[in-house]
């Protein structure tokens, strides 16, 4: 860049330092972003750099694989930058108001092994927390639940004759969803010993050691527990139980519209995201099952 133009960017510096009063750490971070858009454009007169030029840094950015926050941090860099130079009338016009973020690419959810679920499930303690503990787990697994879900289970939600489960899910609109076996076994046992604890007039399925409804956070901090006590190393969190039986369900059967409705998507694009899991189970069934997927014609 040019002289100008770097005697500009000290500016920009210098106000953000004395008048803004930033921390040290804003302040060493606008340092380093400021570095690399000037040795990006190092041969640009900063009133020339326009929009386009612009959207390709920031898009060079996201192909380096920097974090999704760490591009949002630089572009927020330069948007004040920019309007600090045009707020001094230092420059004529901002290139960055129309200036877009790289759209971030869904993440592949973690998903457990059956095996690994099996073991997680695997609880054979009797006190009060670990029979909950066990049908919070296997329920979860067993429908796919949210951990909102979960909490929001009422005991008046389970149908244990018919092997079934009113779920109020997102939009409050409801789901009716089948209940394995082992699912059903835990929850049972939980039942029993359930009014050992239970509060008056409390409606919830699952309680905390006071009697009222579980917490999310209890629910989290549960399966973390569980995790560390059977040495599985996962990032554990409710939903990778529900990433895992959306997956487990998907590689069995194959019928994405099924898994859908089990899941409470409205969109089948949301659903999608697990064909991303087991892309080689996915080309397994295709070759096997597609007409015209072998040259034999």
């Amino acid at each position: 860049m040019s002289s100008d133009t770097k005697v500009l960017i000290k500016k920009f510096h210098d106000y953000i330092k004395f008048e803004k009063q930033y921390s040290k750490l804003t302040i060493k971070n606008y340092s380093i972003d400021l570095a690399q858009f000037q040795n990006n454009f190092e041969t640009d007169e900063i009133s020339a750099i326009t929009t386009a030029s612009l959207q390709d840094y920031i898009s060079s950015l996201n192909k380096l694989g920097l974090n999704p926050s760490t591009i949002a941090r630089k572009k927020s860099t330069i948007s004040s930058l920019f309007n600090f130079l045009c707020k001094k009338k230092l420059i004529d016009k901002n290139p960055c108001k129309k200036l877009l973020s790289p759209k971030r690419q869904s993440k592949i959810p973690t998903v457990m092994s059956i095996s690994d679920i099996n073991t997680l499930c695997d609880i054979k303690e009797d006190t009060l927390q670990a029979v909950r503990d066990k049908a919070i787990i296997e329920l979860m697994y067993s429908s796919a639940l949210r951990l909102s879900e979960t909490t929001s289970l009422n005991l008046s939600s389970i149908d244990l004759k018919s092997k079934l489960l009113i779920v109020e899910g997102k939009g409050q609109k409801a789901r009716y969803l089948p209940v394995g076996e082992c699912a059903l076994s835990a929850v049972m046992k939980w039942i029993k010993i359930r009014e050992q604890i239970v509060s008056k007039n409390e409606p919830a399925l699952f309680l905390n050691k006071y009697g009222k409804r579980i917490s999310n956070r209890s629910i989290q901090q549960r399966l973390i527990f569980w995790c560390k006590k059977k040495s599985l190393n996962y990032v554990i969190n409710p939903h990778v139980l529900r990433h895992s039986c959306a997956t487990h369900l998907l590689e069995s059967s194959g019928d994405i519209r099924a898994v859908q409705e089990f899941l409470g998507h409205q969109d089948i694009s949301t659903t999608q995201i697990y064909t991303s899991v087991n892309f080689d189970y996915i080309k397994k069934v295709y070759n096997k099952t597609h007409p015209r997927a072998k040259s034999s014609y």
